[in-house]
């Protein structure tokens, strides 16, 4: 602190960066500065006041795992996070406005988001838009993914090795957390575990395995060719795909 109300930061590299103010607990943010100048002076009236968003977890009744909690960007950067406590309850502080995912992991079992209710921000999907300053709360209803899909990918009759196999829930943009991955073996068959109800389609990719597979607009260009399978009430079963599944070129 150089003078009241004025700081003063040394040895900082050129580049864009994200200025944070925290005063008396009451944060507030400013984002995209490009810092490029010598002794460049940053006036932060305009910042914008972060959030403080509850989340509390909800498992057919039980007692929750202390698992974890988290708001992602659009570009797939993690907010906030932080795991949830003995009452499945977490407080994410120091959030900025902004659009985000809600993620749910590690609670012992594979689990997936099946209902969220929000107070205090507007939904979209699975995604929150935050506004500056708020005070939002989460209530999410998470479902157990206990169905394993089984089948076998094949070029011309033959099975194929190391395809990369996708199970591509319904909307996939609003259940990236359902997408399930495995790796064909040597006779080309696969096993997809901690599957949730719900309609997929399956696809085998050859050489697959840079692709960004969870982005709809990539995963799309292969859906046409891949196979439909509805999950309507299993529960801790085995579902056997009879039909081979295709592969194709990446």
């Amino acid at each position: 602190m150089v003078s009241p109300g004025v700081m003063e930061i040394t040895g900082i590299s050129a580049g864009k960066y994200n200025v944070r103010t925290n005063v008396e607990g009451s944060g507030a943010q400013i984002s995209g500065l490009d810092l490029n100048k010598e002794g460049q002076e940053l006036d932060l009236s305009s910042a914008e006041a972060l959030s403080n968003v509850k989340i509390s977890i909800n498992i057919s009744g039980e007692m929750p795992h202390r698992g974890f909690v988290a708001l992602r960007s659009g570009r797939r950067v993690m907010a906030a996070w932080q795991q949830v406590d003995e009452k499945g309850q977490a407080e994410l502080q120091q959030v900025p406005a902004g659009l985000y995912d809600v993620l749910a992991w590690n609670f012992g079992k594979p689990y997936s988001i099946d209902r969220m209710a929000v107070d205090g921000a507007q939904v979209q999907g699975h995604k929150i838009k935050i506004a500056g300053g708020s005070s939002p709360s989460i209530s999410l209803t998470l479902v157990e993914g206990s169905v394993q899909v089984q089948g076998v990918v094949k070029r011309a009759g033959q099975g194929v090795a190391g395809a990369m196999v996708v199970l591509v829930p319904k909307d996939p943009e609003l259940h990236r957390d359902r997408f399930r991955r495995d790796q064909s073996d040597l006779d080309g068959t696969f096993s997809l575990q901690g599957v949730v109800r719900g309609l997929y389609t399956v696809l085998a990719i050859d050489d697959g395995w840079d692709l960004d597979w969870s982005q709809p607009g990539v995963i799309a260009a292969y859906l046409k060719r891949g196979h439909s399978v509805e999950l309507a009430n299993p529960s801790g079963r085995t579902v056997e795909i009879e039909a081979p599944i295709e592969v194709q070129a990446k």
